[in-house]
């Protein structure tokens, strides 16, 4: 998986369209293990996402999409992720976090079914998501 966050110098661009660059991030078994940096070179929505499609993303964080830009990532399938992080590695844990855990957290009848403390039935939900997509 990689993970792709709209960049204006060390913080998140207010605009994918008009972001300065690109922090790509690989990730492995819900684990970061890249880091790349890809400058926007100002070209239209379409091959925009075009080639972030090329290089593997598959998700892509910022504060706002123009409806251009989210027509572009949607048709060529990457995720396009609202974010008020400031930071980009911090945006992309948090995508990550989200789509680990979900957004409900754990719920209470999850608790009470298995006696398992919140940490391990937090594992536990993350090896259900990875076991699933790696089939």
């Amino acid at each position: 998986m990689k993970i792709a966050v709209a960049c204006d110098g060390l913080v998140i661009a207010s605009q994918a369209a008009t972001c300065s660059s690109f922090t790509c991030y690989g990730v492995e078994n819900g684990v970061i293990i890249s880091c790349s940096n890809v400058p926007n070179m100002g070209l239209t929505p379409h091959e925009r996402a075009s080639i972030l499609k090329q290089m593997g993303v598959d998700a892509l964080i910022a504060r706002q999409f123009t409806p251009e830009g989210l027509a572009a990532l949607d048709e060529v399938g990457i995720d396009p992720v609202r974010s008020d992080a400031s930071a980009p590695r911090e945006a992309a844990d948090a995508y990550l976090n989200r789509t680990l855990m979900g957004d409900e957290g754990l719920s209470e009848e999850s608790i009470k079914e298995e006696p398992l403390g919140e940490i391990d039935d937090a594992f536990a939900r993350i090896e259900l998501k990875l076991v699933a997509q790696a089939v």
